[in-house]
């Protein structure tokens, strides 16, 4: 279950490819419900799922916690899967695991790519709702920031959703006026709308975080995304439920398990603002990351 189109190139669409590769390799056979944000229409879709057994239900999106969970008490036989912030590996329980991804990682990445590119003075951020992991996200990202380049400012603004293009053009717009040259965003519906943003501003401001394709504009704009990859937390998944070992568990996609993945710079924009250098740069920085050789603090608000 997903909170919204599984064609958004990037929260959603991630869920969906994950399950999709899964039923190609016979494992599972999936049904897909979109647009569940709403609680009080998620429950009884959850319900429905559980009244007809199906093993295993999941729902990517910290929306979808509290109905997953209150369901999950009166059906203690089918297994649920719920995702959230980072108190909700504390969740768990006989038929519920649970997952997040550390956010510090990936924004600190980003905010450290950020820093680096050339000729920049103010850097923007923009994402949906103002809630916890996404602030995480910013905390890492302005972190990132400082380490690579402690002289750049930063402008932050949060749209209010995760799909309203609309409003992520406007917001983006908003801090390219205000002298951004690089914008990032945590992705999720609103990307096209930062790199339409971005992509129509002479002389062209440049993005960090843009998933997907962005309906062509992420060649043109985006350096580069630190990207989820759902596929190895649902086999874990599915695996439990084969094996009956289901249960009490929690699972955190990072740099480590490659559940967080930066993409090439050579897929991303060519533009002589990125230094030549940079790739080995991120790629030292994502080694230490993964290995554990640097640390980084919480960035929980």
């Amino acid at each position: 279950m997903a909170p919204g189109l599984t064609n958004d190139g990037s929260w959603n669409q991630v869920a969906r490819e994950a399950v999709e590769r899964l039923e190609r390799e016979g494992r599972i056979d999936v049904d897909i419900r979109e647009r569940m944000a709403d609680p009080a229409v998620a429950e009884p879709v959850v319900r429905e799922y559980a009244t007809k057994g199906y093993d295993l239900i999941i729902g990517h999106g910290i929306e979808l916690l509290e109905p997953m969970l209150r369901v999950a008490k009166a059906f203690p036989q089918v297994r649920f899967a719920v995702a959230g912030g980072s108190d909700v590996l504390q969740k768990t329980t006989a038929n519920v695991e649970a997952w997040n991804f550390d956010f510090g990682q990936q924004g600190y990445l980003a905010g450290f790519i950020a820093g680096k590119i050339k000729g920049v003075q103010t850097v923007g951020l923009v994402s949906g709702p103002q809630i916890p992991p996404i602030m995480a996200i910013h905390s890492g990202f302005k972190a990132g920031l400082k380490d690579a380049d402690p002289s750049r400012k930063w402008r932050e603004t949060y749209t209010g959703s995760f799909d309203d293009v609309q409003k992520a053009v406007e917001a983006t717009t908003g801090l390219i006026a205000q002298g951004a040259q690089i914008v990032f965003t945590t992705g999720d519906g609103i990307a096209t709308g930062v790199a339409s943003a971005a992509a129509r501003h002479q002389p062209k401001a440049l993005t960090i975080g843009v998933t997907g394709d962005a309906g062509g504009l992420a060649k043109q704009v985006n350096v580069a995304s630190v990207e989820l990859d759902m596929y190895p937390v649902y086999k874990s998944y599915v695996d439990s439920v084969v094996s009956g070992s289901f249960g009490n568990k929690g699972y955190t996609s990072n740099l480590a398990n490659r559940g967080l993945v930066l993409t090439p710079l050579s897929e991303g924009v060519t533009d002589p603002r990125v230094p030549t250098d940079l790739q080995a740069q991120v790629d030292k920085l994502v080694a230490d990351l993964a290995s554990g050789a640097r640390k980084l603090p919480s960035f929980a608000p």
